[in-house]
């Protein structure tokens, strides 16, 4: 499962929440075990992706890489016309899939940090305008 290790993060940070705290909400005695599927050293087993999976809100087809879109609803016409999400999508993409490409060529670290940063305040400012 390439992708688990990544998406946990993904998902763990979106919440705010440390290893330790994410250990303890899915009932680990270690909060090294969730460390290590986050370093990538282990794997957890199907059932405890299954409790990852519910614990975020994901579909286990996220966690494990097959599916690009986190959720497993249906996304709804308004969902799907919010730039915002849209761009949150983009950013988080950016900084955590491998292989990104811009015209054709993989997007160097450099460029990469410099697209996050302004879709980060491009959106800062665009809502601030539209409040």
């Amino acid at each position: 499962m390439p992708d688990l290790s990544k998406r946990l993060t993904i998902l763990r940070e979106k919440q705010g929440w440390s290893k330790a705290e994410t250990a303890r909400r899915l009932g680990l005695k270690a909060p090294s075990t969730y460390g290590n599927w986050e370093y990538g050293i282990r794997e957890p087993d199907l059932d405890t992706v299954r409790h990852i999976a519910t614990l975020f809100d994901v579909s286990v087809d996220y966690l494990i890489g097959q599916n690009s879109e986190p959720s497993y609803k249906p996304v709804t016409t308004k969902e799907k016309n919010d730039i915002a999400k849209r761009l949150e999508k983009i950013t988080e993409d950016l900084r955590y899939e491998e292989h990104q490409h811009l015209n054709g060529e993989y997007l160097q670290e450099e460029t990469t940090e410099y697209i996050i940063d302004s879709l980060e305040f491009t959106l800062k400012q665009a809502k601030k305008m539209n409040n």
